[in-house]
């Protein structure tokens, strides 16, 4: 037994005295020394970890008590330094670990610019030498729910020649929207578009389907969506098409005499429109028409400086696309002259009376005022003059006066570019016909 031990002594010995041995065990006893000098004397370090996640937490703070939310926030990740106990931090990766910004006081909506800290998930300590970067921008605001009305768009959309499409009866269905958001965006808000891009060419009312939305400033500009929940609705719009006709404008002429020209006295007394364009929900409700009159016009009473204002009236049936709602006649009177006759018994005559009555003439001469063309105006002599006393409607029982005033009308002899304006209103003078001149 004293032999064995003897031997390993012997070995230990030797081994232990061999050059390399002891360069090795030299090596690991200072490492030893300076593990445990550092770790008594320097027991603190810093460390550096990278892309820590932000969080802007609201959860007991006055922000939260006055219903704020955060909406945006500039930067979402940092690298920071922390200083610790080595044994501590060594522990810690960037998964253990959280920056944050602190609202602190902040109860009313607005971007503010708050500074960052960092914190670990598992409790283990430390300082923090440095973030960067060190501050981040937030925005905070109130989340609200508000109704909207919506209106169609679709401007690929094409009606096919005679036909239009009415614009002021088309309807979305729904026809309203709930947007969720912060309040300051929602606030500028003020048109929610529903829009469909489909090309298609239609000449009868059309259904339309569509799930997108667009917003719109009020002054025209798109809404930034990326902070609202804008729902996802399906929308059918529903778009009626009318039948279109651009029909002429038109006026009538009354009291026109024989041979009268009238094609050329339209050229001169012209409408300030010349046509108006009407829509109606029935298929065939143009096929005969392709003008519009707005009224008539007495010829007796277009003077030299005639200019009358003219109501245009449609049914119900038609809408006025157009818009005009009046329109003025006005007498060109360039190259025309206006000219006074008098006119006696010789020129009037009594045309249609009642064979059971004789009637005489109270009035024996009129004084008259002729228009038209300077040219024929000159020419006219007072025997080209025909005054006309047509009693063909006459009735005794409206008229019981055997004395009474009747209207007469002027016409002119081969000269149909002039005419009488005024009324002519000529006595007469009634008595029953004698037996013996019936019989004859």
């Amino acid at each position: 037994m004293k032999t064995i031990f003897h031997k390993v002594s012997l070995f230990f010995a030797d081994f232990f005295n061999r050059k390399p041995v002891v360069i090795v065990m030299s090596f690991l006893c200072a490492l030893i020394i300076w593990f445990a000098i550092v770790m008594n004397v320097y027991s603190t370090a810093p460390m550096r970890f990278y892309n820590i996640p932000v969080e802007i937490p609201l959860t007991g703070t006055n922000a939260e008590a006055n219903g704020l939310s955060v909406v945006d926030y500039e930067v979402e990740t940092v690298s920071v330094e922390l200083i610790g106990d080595r044994s501590q931090i060594g522990l810690l990766t960037s998964e253990d670990l959280v920056a944050y910004a602190d609202v602190g006081g902040i109860s009313t909506s607005g971007q503010y610019t708050l500074n960052l800290d960092v914190r670990s998930t598992n409790g283990i300590s430390f300082d923090v030498g440095s973030i960067t970067p060190a501050t981040t921008s937030v925005k905070l605001d109130k989340i609200e729910t508000q109704t909207f009305d919506v209106e169609a768009s679709f401007p690929n959309i094409v009606v096919t020649s005679g036909h239009t499409l009415d614009r002021e009866d088309v309807v979305c269905e729904p026809s309203t929207i709930e947007i969720t958001g912060p309040s300051a965006q929602l606030a500028e808000i003020g048109k929610v578009v529903v829009y469909s891009d489909k090309t298609t060419e239609i000449s009868s009312s059309y259904l339309l389907y569509s799930s997108e939305v667009q917003l719109y400033t009020k002054d025209g500009a798109q809404v930034d969506t990326e902070s609202l929940d804008i729902p996802s609705v399906d929308f059918q719009i529903s778009i009626p098409i009318l039948t279109q006709k651009e029909l002429a404008l038109t006026y009538d002429l009354i009291g026109v005499p024989n041979g009268f020209d009238q094609d050329w006295l339209r050229e001169r007394l012209k409408l300030s429109e010349d046509s108006i364009t009407l829509a109606s929900q029935k298929s065939s409700a143009f096929t005969e028409n392709d003008s519009l009159s707005v009224g008539y016009v007495r010829l007796s009473e277009v003077g030299l400086d005639y200019n009358n204002t003219m109501d245009i009236t449609i049914s119900e049936d038609y809408i006025n696309q157009s818009g005009i709602q009046q329109v003025s006649l006005e007498l060109d009177s360039e190259g025309l002259e206006s000219r006074s006759f008098r006119v006696d018994t010789d020129n009037i005559s009594i045309v249609n009376k009642p064979s059971n009555y004789n009637f005489d003439l109270v009035t024996k001469w009129l004084d008259i005022t002729v228009v038209g063309d300077a040219e024929m105006l000159e020419s006219l002599d007072v025997d080209d003059i025909i005054v006309t006393v047509d009693l063909l409607n006459y009735n005794v029982e409206d008229n019981p006066s055997e004395s009474f005033p009747w209207q007469s009308s002027i016409s002119f002899y081969q000269k149909g570019r002039v005419w009488a304006i005024g009324s002519y209103r000529i006595a007469l003078n009634r008595t029953e016909t004698a037996d013996e001149d019936l019989a004859g």
